[in-house]
């Protein structure tokens, strides 16, 4: 099962996100340790999942798989 922040992240992956969350992602995908540290106390879910996509092997796959399980329509690639 995805939660909701991985749904956005899957969204954003697929280029299905709209403007301001494509945008938020793009700034967490730039921003340094300290700014990212901020972004976390507004977007702490999303935040972990960048954290996680960027450093923890074998997460994107598994987040894949367990996005095509639930969305046969909209598959995403590892």
């Amino acid at each position: 099962m995805v939660n909701k922040h991985e749904m956005e992240f899957c969204f954003y992956k697929l280029g299905m996100s709209g403007s301001f969350m494509t945008s938020l992602i793009e700034t967490m995908f730039k921003a340094d340790v300290d700014n990212l540290d901020l972004l976390g106390k507004a977007y702490p879910g999303l935040v972990k999942v960048i954290i996680k996509y960027r450093g923890e092997s074998g997460y994107w796959q598994d987040l894949v798989n367990r996005w095509n399980e639930d969305n046969p329509y909209h598959k995403l690639v590892a």
